[in-house]
């Protein structure tokens, strides 16, 4: 063998020592930090102030966590298993936690044997998990960003099979798989979809969202896992703005703001202190609607846990109109006992109403809404016209003026079950009043609690009603009770100045919607010796009313005060 080939030989094999050597490390490749990373992968850089604190520590306690090196952390920092976010809504979360879970699968991938090194058997799985409030938010919201994070970073190739080297990864609807059994999970509030999982890291995301009995079994369900995999390196981080005093994040960073518990770490920022790119001023649209919302959502100042939903109920006077109980003054609504005959020919009773002097004006386009309760709860119908009113907007320093329905509130109707008695709705009463007003105005759209509703949508259908029986799920009640809110605060509506004549002591419509309750930010409700028969009814008709176009912008007044206190002028 010539001296050349020999020479190349031990060449190759100094350099194959020399490799093996490297590896004997726990690195396979030495890894970039949080910022490096950021910076050099995916052209990215967090904002001076709290963003860069939050990245810093996540940084120091990940490092510490993989390779037990103190000069990565301090004695405070080496002993936290969870980091508290609770920051404004904007200040960059999906930015934050997609760019965290690239970086810590960018880490595990940099090691030699992540199992070895975190202390877990071989073979098994480490798992990074986000745990949202909802399937939408866990697929189609964090994990969307964090696979376009993925596609963008220089370091990892993506692959349609199980990766074979240690840059590639697979991606999945809830799941992406890296080499060595490394694996990023998206799931939502149900915990035991990934009972079992080895957790190394897990983001809980907008985890106030959740009721807090849920949340709390979430949490105990993943550090439990955490711990028992790998003791105090785990990483539990929380992410949030707060709903209410009683949240799961806020009742959590109150205690420990508190007491300072040792291995919790947390931070509060308003989004404009987060996210400079945010302003006061850009939001105070958002402050004039809804003050109390605004400064839950973007200054984290958490309202209390069971608050009245309208926190200034007495704004609801000021759209009430005196002495107005439907648009026809004459008319005159009274109960009366119906009577149906069976197939069998049994005779059975039933509540239901008879209207005279019914005379609408049918110039206006009607909205109808209704909750459909027959045997505990009431049947209530309102209707309401929608007046075209001059709105200006100011998008992007531009003022833009469009036209939107006033709503206005013609009828309430409320058929209330006899339970002494026995005596149910009268269904078919129901529908009969429904012909009545329709033969009389155009109805355009109608929208009903699915409860019960099934044949007289139908029938509204039949009539050329645009009608829909939904169900009134909490978050399309909280989403429509909050639109009501909003034109009540800023009196765009009208609302009838309704009376019990029953000569019970009951809560009129008006004193009923004063008394709703936010239940964890999710739900609307009440106290247990009221009802909201009327509100639901009403929430449906603004709905349908404010979300559709005017059927004529002629003669369209500009937004201003309307209705007036009662015992008062304005």
């Amino acid at each position: 063998m010539s001296n050349f080939y020999l020479n190349k030989l031990l060449g190759d094999f100094a350099e194959m020592a020399e490799s093996y050597e490297e590896k004997e490390g726990i690195w396979r490749e030495e890894p970039l930090d949080l910022f490096e990373f950021c910076k050099q992968q995916l052209d990215i850089t967090p904002f001076e102030g709290k963003q860069t604190e939050i990245f810093r520590k996540i940084n120091n306690v990940v490092m510490w966590k993989i390779t037990q090196d103190e000069q990565y952390a301090d004695t405070a920092e080496q002993d936290l298993t969870e980091i508290l976010l609770l920051l404004g809504k904007g200040s960059g979360k999906d930015y934050i936690l997609s760019a965290v879970f690239c970086w810590i699968s960018y880490l595990l991938n940099c090691l030699n044997d992540p199992q070895k090194t975190l202390g877990i058997a071989e073979g098994e799985a480490v798992d990074l998990v986000n745990v949202a409030n909802n399937t939408h938010q866990a697929n189609e919201v964090f994990f969307f960003k964090f696979k376009q994070r993925l596609a963008k970073c220089a370091f990892f190739k993506r692959v349609d099979r199980e990766p074979r080297a240690f840059n590639e990864y697979q991606p999945m609807r809830s799941m992406i798989r890296f080499f060595n059994n490394i694996k990023a999970h998206s799931t939502h509030a149900d915990a035991e979809t990934l009972e079992g999982a080895n957790p190394f890291v897990v983001v809980f995301d907008e985890i106030s969202g959740i009721p807090y009995e849920q949340a709390d079994k979430v949490y105990d369900t993943f550090s439990s896992s955490a711990a028992t995999r790998y003791n105090d390196r785990m990483l539990l981080l929380f992410i949030s703005f707060p709903r209410h005093q009683g949240d799961f994040l806020y009742v959590k960073f109150t205690k420990w703001e508190q007491e300072g518990t040792p291995h919790i770490w947390g931070i509060k920022g308003k989004s404009w202190e987060v996210n400079p790119k945010i302003s006061r001023d850009s939001l105070q649209k958002f402050y004039d609607k809804n003050p109390e919302d605004a400064k839950m959502r973007y200054e984290c100042i958490a309202p209390e846990a069971e608050a009245g939903f309208f926190e200034f109920p007495e704004k609801i006077d000021y759209v009430v109109v005196p002495g107005k109980a439907a648009q026809c003054p004459g008319v005159v609504i009274q109960q009366k006992v119906t009577t149906r005959m069976l197939k069998n020919e049994t005779e059975v009773h039933f509540v239901g109403l008879e209207i005279f002097n019914l005379q609408l004006n049918p110039e206006y386009t009607y909205y109808l809404g209704g909750d459909g309760g027959v045997v505990t709860d009431s049947y209530v119908l309102c209707l309401m016209h929608g007046e075209p009113t001059v709105k200006e907007e100011t998008i992007d320093v531009e003022v833009v003026t469009r036209i939107v329905n006033k709503p206005v509130e013609d009828l309430l109707l409320e058929w209330r079950p006899n339970k002494k008695e026995r005596l149910p709705v009268d269904l078919m009463n129901v529908a009969e009043i429904i012909e009545l007003i329709c033969s009389q105005v155009y109805v355009k759209k109608a929208l009903f609690d699915k409860f019960n509703s099934a044949d007289i949508t139908q029938r509204l259908i039949s009539l050329g009603v645009d009608a829909e029986d939904k169900n009134f799920s909490n978050q399309f009640q909280v989403e429509a009770y909050k639109n009501l809110r909003g034109l009540i605060y800023t009196q765009n509506i009208e609302l009838l100045d309704h009376q019990i004549t029953d000569g019970s002591e009951r809560l009129n419509a008006n004193e009923e919607l004063k008394r709703l309750k936010l239940i964890n930010d999710s739900k609307i409700d009440h106290d247990r010796q009221y009802a909201k028969d009327f509100s639901d009814a009403r929430i449906a008709a603004t709905w349908i009313c404010t979300n559709d176009t005017p059927e004529s912008e002629s003669h369209a007044a500009d937004i201003g005060l309307f209705g007036a206190v009662r015992g008062s002028r304005m």
